[in-house]
């Protein structure tokens, strides 16, 4: 899909997993610090807001620097909201007695197979009390057994008094376990909100000892700079360090506005990593993706926050309005009406019993999950604010005028149903861009520019779904709006797409139709060159597709897909299946192509570093083709790549007085540039 690059270093806001712990920053410390207590202590405790990047923290800042030898680590348990669904009665044959226990113990054994657990953590777990050894467990009494369950605040969920009985059968039978297993260290992730239900229970789940207490809080300064900057670094896309640190900035300061019109700046210390990767996964975005209606790299730093805060404001809004059969204006006015004092400061609401300021509680825990506000645990009920300072300005731009009571929010519109559905994509969630994409359709867009993306959004969502003929149709019709405003860049993409589309699906007339002038409106894209070239080959024009091949791989010798297809098209040249369709433009056999693509080849081997590989295909194609102009070009270039600047001078005087064939007018002016090198090949 065009909107979304592949290998974003940036989760967004989901949180960190093992595989990308190399390029999890900004924790080293921390890591360090919860690795080593979790070690020395039975139990530690890791507490810290929602959006603190505490699960991001265990997996890839912790569980990485684990090895084999140091302890047995279980796999990172849960429980379940629904654990206690099943009620208290006796438990089925094989199934444990109490459901929060059945609950972790699945997970920790990580295929539900609870066998592999060590047996007196399963059998006190399940309620059958000591039982024999276990075979199967390959435990060692010089290694800690180490187990965490992730988002403990689960275990508290709101509205489950009624399982109060089975909590506490499953806190006795857990620390009945740690007493049970001396080795056992346990590790509870929980909320803040919720750690003061858990404190009653941490002496008899630390086994008579100490507990350990690690708070994660939102970044510093320092660590949210490299947390922004290095994975863009080592993905290859560096930061200058004081565009960096200006983004950080910006997310610490809020520009807000009191009832009076009086500007003020509230400067925070820190800055909460769920906000961090929603900038910085759209800076990625914006920077990968050409067409990305937010220029980030054009907009200053504070507007660059502000349209990323608002993007995501609105995405939740018109996502969780829609769900609960709300207006979408009706909640933004909502927000900033109830949660903005006349100060221009974030007001507290208490929770009601069914409704909190005239809105369902179900919405406010929706936005709590979604990073929109915050709530806290206080004498027994939830008090709500927004999430943080940094939503106050992209909510007051919204709402220009909100100290009115009356006052209107700015319209929700095609180009903010356009942002969300672009959100909702990079979240993985189709149906949801989907829904966003048609209310941009539906609701008519005066720009063309909004409607042509919404269209072009729609059949990368018809691909990725499998709809062919829609998607078809959609990059087509997206082609022709981009190409009536006029944008040839973007109209390329489009036809690109569509001939993409095509080429997987075997119709490769149609693909060649589509690519070509896509080609022709992206001459630098090299993928979509490639993608030409082997739409070519398969439909049997092998010599065009060998002629860009070998063009793709002398601009840039490091594309494997070229590189790749070459080797196909050395190895169907003369002698091969189907040799007599490799034709030049005027539908004769050429003879040379074949070596013509050897020596491209060649020279794309030279410039990888395989020296000897390719100066054999050298020596081969100019036994093969002594008087070719393309042949002696590309060989001098084999040769001067490396090292052997004065051959490779001789190769390309010959080149230039070669005649079969006779180098191109614009392979001459190559040869003439070489030439003209100062040093070894002047």
């Amino acid at each position: 899909m065009t909107v979304v690059p592949g290998a974003s270093p940036f989760p967004g806001l989901r949180p960190f997993t093992e595989i990308d712990s190399a390029r999890f920053f900004g924790r080293t410390a921390t890591a360090h610090t919860l690795l080593a207590k979790w070690l020395e202590n039975r139990l530690v405790v890791v507490y810290g807001p929602t959006g603190a990047g505490k699960s991001s923290l265990l997996r890839a800042g912790v569980l990485p620097q684990l090895s084999p030898e140091v302890a047995h680590v279980l796999p990172v348990g849960r429980i379940s909201p629904g654990a206690g669904a099943a009620g208290a009665g006796a438990p089925s044959p094989g199934r444990a007695a109490n459901p929060f226990a059945e609950s972790v113990l699945r997970t920790w054994s990580g295929t539900g197979d609870t066998s592999t657990l060590p047996p007196a953590l399963r059998d006190r777990l399940d309620g059958r009390g000591p039982g024999p050894d276990g075979r199967r467990w390959p435990a060692d009494p010089n290694r800690p057994i180490l187990a965490a369950v992730d988002q403990f605040e689960d275990f508290f969920a709101p509205g489950t008094s009624h399982l109060d009985p089975l909590r506490e059968q499953f806190m006795t039978l857990l620390g009945e376990a740690v007493a049970a297993l001396p080795d056992l260290h346990l590790l509870l992730m929980i909320r803040q909100n919720v750690r003061a239900r858990l404190a009653p229970y941490e002496a008899a789940l630390a086994g008579g000892e100490g507990v350990a207490r690690v708070r994660v809080g939102a970044l510093d300064r320092r660590s949210a700079i490299a947390a922004y900057a290095e994975p863009m670094r080592r993905a290859g896309r560096p930061l200058p360090p004081e565009s960096a640190a200006a983004c950080i900035d910006e997310l610490l300061r809020s520009r807000v506005v009191d009832a009076a019109g009086t500007v003020s700046v509230l400067t925070a210390d820190a800055v909460p990593p769920a906000y961090l990767q929603l900038v910085a996964a759209a800076r990625w975005r914006d920077t990968a993706d050409r067409v990305a209606s937010l220029g980030p790299d054009l907009m200053e730093p504070a507007a660059r926050v502000d349209a990323v805060l608002g993007a995501h404001l609105t995405q939740v809004i018109v996502t969780e309005a829609r769900r609960y059969h709300l207006g979408a204006g009706d909640v933004r006015r909502w927000l900033v009406h109830t949660f903005v004092t006349e100060r221009g400061r974030r007001a507290t609401v208490d929770e009601g019993l069914v409704t909190t300021a005239g809105m369902p509680n179900a919405l406010l825990a929706a936005l709590a999950e979604r990073y929109v506000l915050a709530s806290e645990w206080r004498s027994g009920s939830r008090r709500f604010e927004l999430f943080d300072d940094r939503l106050i300005p992209p909510l007051q731009a919204a709402v220009p005028d909100w100290p009115a009571a009356d006052a209107l929010a700015a319209e929700i519109g095609a180009i903010d149903y356009l942002q969300a559905a672009l959100i909702s994509l990079a979240d993985g969630d189709l149906a949801a861009a989907r829904i966003h994409a048609d209310e941009v359709l539906r609701r008519d867009a005066e720009d063309p520019r909004t409607l042509a993306q919404a269209v072009m959004l729609r059949a990368d969502l018809d691909d990725a779904q499998g709809r062919i003929e829609q998607a078809e149709r959609g990059y087509r019709e997206a082609a022709q709006l981009y190409e009536s405003l006029p944008d040839a860049e973007s109209s390329g993409r489009a036809l690109a797409a569509a001939g993409r589309l095509l080429l997987r699906t075997g119709r490769l007339g149609s693909a060649v139709e589509d690519l070509q002038p896509a080609s022709a409106r992206l001459p630098a894209e090299l993928d979509v060159q490639t993608d030409l070239a082997r739409a070519l080959w398969y439909s049997g024009q092998r010599w065009a597709a060998a002629a860009i091949f070998s063009t793709v791989l002398t601009i840039a010798p490091l594309t494997p897909a070229a590189l790749d297809d070459l080797d196909r098209a050395v190895r169907l040249g003369p002698g091969g299946p189907d040799t007599a369709d490799i034709a030049d433009p005027g539908g004769s056999v050429g003879p040379g192509d074949s070596t013509e693509t050897r020596a491209a080849r060649a020279l794309a081997l030279a410039r990888l570093g395989r020296s000897a590989t390719a100066a054999a295909e050298t020596s081969a194609v100019l036994d093969d083709a002594p008087d070719s102009g393309p042949v002696l070009w590309r060989a001098a270039g084999v040769l001067q790549t490396i090292g052997d600047d004065s051959r490779a001078v001789d190769l390309l005087e010959r080149a230039l007085q070669a005649r079969a064939p006779a180098l191109l007018a614009y392979q001459r002016e190559q040869v003439h540039r070489m030439l003209r090198r100062p040093g070894a090949m002047a």
